[in-house]
């Protein structure tokens, strides 16, 4: 299958969280095949929640260093967003979204990929937009 994953997931199975062992069972869906698309910003995203986990939550930075490490490692194929942006815009203005959150909607538009979030208000704009999303808690 292929999948649109949001940052939060990622977050989610690079620093321990409650839904770590659903994104841990989920990323291990690449072994039989599945395909996991990112808009290009992501890695950036995800790599600011790691800088975050050190700076606020006492993360030692040697395993910052591993959990990017681990992000670099994951089969994510990325996504150019240029071709999405006024979707992105609409979506956002319409569902009171930041932009950064509406691109990952229109990026599954126009893919037609399942959407992959813990972020509930734009699951909520996703599936108003028509994306199909599949909670993270679906992966065990």
């Amino acid at each position: 299958m292929l999948y649109l994953v949001d940052a939060s997931i990622i977050a989610e199975f690079l620093i321990t969280g409650l839904h770590t062992p659903n994104a841990q069972a989920f990323f291990k869906r690449a072994l039989t095949g599945d395909l996991f698309t990112i808009p290009e910003l992501a890695l950036n995203e995800c790599t600011n929640v790691i800088w975050q986990a050190v700076r606020f939550r006492g993360m030692p930075p040697a395993l910052a260093l591993q959990a990017l490490r681990d992000l670099k490692a994951l089969p994510l194929k990325r996504a150019t967003t240029k071709a999405v942006l006024e979707t992105a815009l609409a979506i956002g203005l319409k569902h009171n979204l930041a932009i950064y959150d509406s691109l990952y909607i229109a990026l599954a538009q126009r893919s037609r990929n399942a959407f992959v979030t813990l972020d509930r208000k734009q699951s909520v704009a996703a599936i108003a937009e028509g994306v199909t999303v599949i909670p993270v808690t679906n992966f065990i």
